[in-house]
């Protein structure tokens, strides 16, 4: 596309244009798999356009599985029918992402910023992510999410309060009930269709 000199010319003008397309193609074998990744290869080429490298491949779903838009998919057996089916959850790059922005949020460098304040920040990022993640089988990772922003929390709150000892460990689950703190699993958004009916192996 950056070829062509219509797009060449409003790029110089500052217009952006979408970046490269990814695309997942899901066969019933590797005979088919293979045989769609040469036709494809083959319509790119006509386009004058080049397959990733390095992030195109083939895999195999129901052994290594693999991750899109934040998602990682898997075939797993669901243990009421014992069918192999597709699942996908949160992939570990997006886990290290929320994590990495959770504990930034709540940082011994923010000391000074007013938990109102981090909590707000917070809800922010949860809100958003669990809006994205609540689809699929995702409630396993939530949930570990749900203790980890717990844990960062009560850090901050005990720093900077200070150092009082049991009493003001005391006070922290009063003040998380009544500071709205918002959560990243929540019944009934979360969990939908799917994943709720299994109730099982949410990985």
């Amino acid at each position: 596309m950056s070829r062509e000199a219509h797009v060449r010319f409003y790029e110089g003008l500052g217009v952006g244009f979408p970046g490269a397309t990814h695309l997942v193609v899901v066969c019933r074998s590797k005979t088919a798999a293979e045989r769609a990744l040469e036709l494809i290869r083959q319509i790119m080429e006509k386009l004058k356009l080049k397959l990733h490298p390095t992030k195109t491949r083939l895999v195999d779903l129901g052994r290594e599985g693999f991750e899109f838009l934040g998602f990682h998919f898997h075939k797993r057996t669901d243990q009421r029918t014992g069918k192999v089916l597709p699942y996908f959850w949160p992939g570990q790059k997006a886990m290290k992402t929320v994590r990495s922005k959770v504990r930034q949020i709540t940082g011994y460098s923010r000391k000074r910023v007013p938990m109102a304040k981090i909590v707000n920040d917070l809800n922010l990022v949860i809100r958003g992510w669990r809006n994205y993640f609540s689809a699929g089988n995702s409630t396993k990772q939530l949930k570990a999410l749900d203790h980890y922003a717990w844990l960062r929390i009560r850090r901050s709150f005990l720093a900077r309060q200070g150092n009082r000892g049991d009493s003001l460990k005391a006070r922290f689950p009063e003040w998380l009930a009544c500071c709205g703190m918002e959560h990243f699993y929540k019944p009934g958004i979360c969990g939908i269709g799917f994943e709720r009916s299994r109730g099982i192996d949410n990985r």
